[in-house]
Formats: C-alpha cells, sequence, structure tokens
C-alpha cells in the first residue's frame, strides 16, 4: 500500500523533498563526472553518461512526484542505475545512485507488506553492493543487517515527526475552540451588558428625575422635612444605583477596574471637607480588591454626606506588609440611625462589608472612640507582601521614600474644585 498524505499536511514536506530532490541531482552529477572517466571503453563511458542523466531524472521525479507509486518509480530507477553504473565502472562512484535511492524509498511507503517486500529487496541489494566493495560473502549479510537497521532508524524518525505534527495540530484545534468559546462568551456579555444598560439604568434615571421633581413639588407646596428628608434620601439611592450599574456594566465590558490607586481622585472631586493621608510602602492588591476598597470609601463619603453634613473626613490609608489597613472617620454629632441600607440596593454599610468580605478582607463599623463622630475600619490582604516592618500612619514611604502623602477635598481650606497635594 502506498502512503498517500493530504496536500494541505504535506506542503513543508513537499518543499524539504525539493530540496532533497535538488542535493540528490548534484551529488548524481558528481558520481556521473568520477564514474564516466573510469568506463573501460569509449561505449562504456557513453552508457555512464546516459544512465548519469536517468540517475538525476530519477532523483528528481523521486523527491517531486506527488505520488507516491510514481516517487517510487523514481527512486528505483535511481537505484538501478546506480547498480548499472557500478557494473560498467567499478572505481567510479555507482555506489552514490544506489545509496542515495535506499535512503529516501522507505519515506514514500507506507507500512505493510509492500514496504517489507520492498525492504528486504533494497536490503539485498544493498549487502551485494557490500560484498562487491569488500570482495566477501560477509560483507553481504553485514551490508543487509545495516541496512535493516537504519531502515528501522528512519521509519522511527518518521513515525516520531508525524506524531509531532499530529500534537501540533491538535494544539492549534484546541486553541481554536478555546478562541471560539471566548468569542461566544464576550459577545453574551455584550449582550447583557446592553440588556442592564438598557433596563436599570434608564429606569434608575427616570426614577431620579421623578424624585427630584416631586422633591421640588413638595418644597413648593410648603411640605415639612418629615417628606423631603426621605425623598432626597429616595434621589440619591437612585442616582447611586444608576452608578453602581455603570460600574457593573464596565466590569462586563473588561474595562479596567478603579482601585486604590484613584482613591485621591475621588478625595478630589468630593464637594465636602475631606483629608486622605497615605503612609507605609505601597503593596498591591488584587482588582477586584482594590475595586472594593474603592467603593467602600465612596460609600463612607456619601454616608458621610448624608448623616454628618457640614463635618470633616479624615481618610487614612496606610499599606502594611500583608494587608492594606483603611480608616475613614467623620466629626459629626452621633447619628439618630445607622445606615444600614437598602434592601437589594447595593448601598449603605451592609453592601460595602460584603464587599469587603467577598476579597478576603473585614470591616468594622462605630462610633469614633475619642469624640463626636463615626468611624469605618477596613483591611484587605495585599497579593504581593510587600516586606519590611509595620508602617504608621504618621510615618511610611510612598514609592520608598520616607513620609506620607497628603490631599485634601476641594473643601479644605476654601478651595474648591482642585485638590492639594504635600509631602512631608
Amino acid at each position: 500500500m502506498m502512503m498517500n498524505v493530504p496536500a494541505a499536511t504535506t506542503r513543508p514536506h513537499e518543499r524539504l523533498r525539493e530540496r532533497r530532490g535538488l542535493v540528490g541531482a548534484v551529488a548524481m552529477l558528481i558520481s556521473v563526472a568520477v564514474s564516466v572517466p573510469a568506463a573501460h571503453a569509449t561505449w562504456g563511458k557513453l552508457i555512464v553518461g546516459v544512465l548519469g542523466v536517468v540517475a538525476v531524472v530519477g532523483t528528481l521525479w523521486g523527491q517531486r512526484a506527488s505520488s507516491a507509486r510514481q516517487a517510487v518509480v523514481g527512486l528505483s530507477l535511481t537505484i538501478g542505475t546506480g547498480f548499472a553504473i557500478t557494473a560498467l565502472a567499478p572505481a567510479g562512484l555507482g555506489e552514490v545512485p544506489i545509496l542515495f535511492g535506499v535512503a529516501f524509498l522507505p519515506t514514500r511507503i507506507a507500512p505493510g507488506p509492500v514496504r517489507a517486500a520492498v525492504m528486504a529487496v533494497v536490503a539485498t541489494g544493498f549487502g551485494v553492493l557490500i560484498m562487491m566493495i569488500t570482495g566477501s560473502w560477509a560483507g553481504l549479510l553485514a551490508g543487509a543487517a545495516a541496512w535493516i537497521l537504519a531502515d528501522r532508524f528512519v521509519e522511527h524518525a518518521a513515525l516520531e515527526a508525524e506524531r509531532n505534527r499530529a500534537i501540533a495540530l491538535l494544539a492549534e484545534v484546541e486553541a481554536s475552540r478555546e478562541a471560539q468559546k471566548e468569542a461566544a462568551a464576550m459577545e453574551e456579555r455584550t449582550r447583557i451588558v446592553r440588556e442592564m444598560h438598557d433596563v436599570l439604568a434608564h429606569s434608575l434615571a427616570a426614577l431620579s428625575m421623578q424624585l427630584q421633581a416631586l422633591r421640588a413639588v413638595a418644597a413648593r407646596e410648603g411640605v415639612g422635612k418629615s417628606l423631603t428628608g426621605p425623598l432626597d434620601r429616595a434621589a440619591d439611592l437612585a442616582r447611586d444605583g444608576v452608578q453602581e450599574v455603570r460600574a457593573a456594566v464596565g466590569a462586563l465590558r473588561g474595562g479596567p477596574l478603579r482601585g486604590v490607586d484613584d482613591l485621591a481622585a475621588l478625595v478630589e472631586h468630593y464637594p465636602g471637607t475631606v483629608r486622605m493621608r497615605v503612609a507605609g510602602q505601597a503593596g498591591r492588591l488584587s482588582p477586584e480588591g482594590g475595586h472594593a476598597v474603592y467603593r467602600a470609601v465612596q460609600e463612607a463619603l456619601t454616608n458621610a454626606a448624608r448623616y454628618a453634613t457640614g463635618s470633616r473626613i479624615d481618610v487614612n490609608v496606610a499599606w502594611e506588609p500583608d494587608q492594606l489597613r483603611l480608616a475613614i472617620r467623620d466629626y459629626g454629632l452621633p447619628p439618630r440611625g445607622v445606615p444600614t441600607g437598602v434592601r437589594g440596593s447595593g448601598t449603605g454599610l451592609r453592601g460595602m462589608s460584603e464587599r469587603i468580605e467577598a476579597v478576603g478582607g473585614s470591616l468594622s463599623t462605630g462610633p469614633a472612640p475619642e469624640g463626636p463622630g463615626w468611624r469605618i475600619v477596613l483591611r484587605v490582604p495585599a497579593a504581593v507582601p510587600t516586606g519590611g516592618g509595620p508602617a504608621t500612619l504618621d510615618a511610611g514611604a510612598g514609592g520608598g521614600r520616607a513620609g506620607e502623602t497628603m490631599v485634601d477635598g476641594p473643601g479644605t481650606d476654601g478651595r474648591l474644585g482642585r485638590a492639594g497635594k504635600e509631602r512631608t
């Protein structure tokens, strides 16, 4: 049985066979150039020259033929001319066509009875060639045995190459399959994003506008704070809901999550009086952990604006070797009730605590230990420990330098719309 391999998988091997054919043709020409002078008579020289041309044609045909049968015919022709040249010019290089043909003939025949028969004939012929060179019957056995061993080696190398090609093809198929899965998941994610934005964001935005209009009507009609206060809080919750949806949409789209590095901008745009202090050797949190910290500070500032209006707010960020410790405190009068969020809204202290715990951190809240106000303390484990000793709020390093970074909100010192920064 001849070995026919699909053209799509053999193009690199076809190029390799073409190069081998050119090398073989050059070898045939050298063999003829040496063998022609070694022939005894003029007619012998002429025949050797013609046989050399036939050997070149057989070599090129055997390597470039797309059909395995044609390749076997071409290489067999090369081997036959080699034996003829050896007989006509024993002192020449008739062995070259023989060696070339028998070396590459097995690569064009599939394993089976046909290949076994061909290899038996070739091994016998190779043994005869060695016997003719050495003049000993032992050369026949040695040549045949050497050829059989060489054939086993060539066949093993061919099978190993085929195995490697199959593994590479399988890897390409798996990679293509994974890419298709990722594309399908991205398409589904995009569809969900559109649905969330269209349904939730638009509905919450409309609800916020309606609540603001109702608040304006209530104020115009002289309704007391017992009604306008809840309306204000409901409008704030609706606006927060819009922000929640937009943040979720950004996460689903694969956009970058806001993290600890964005806290300074958050403080800068806060309308009240707030000061943030960062101390310690800066570490690194996971993207989810950094986003949970950002949302916790955002929620804490929102709560402080509602329940401690006009109060100063301190945000202290301390990088420790294995965690980030963040404390937020306001100095307002103790509220009559602690905000715990609205069921299903994701806001308030309950939602804040759930976010922090989801990334392996902890959160504690309660009245400030000294003086009026409310304090929130959260801890989030670092993704990469910083090493070194514990940091304090009054000393540390920003990028390796001792000291602390202080960022003031626009309400501090009467500055509006721009935060001041100082390093001590």
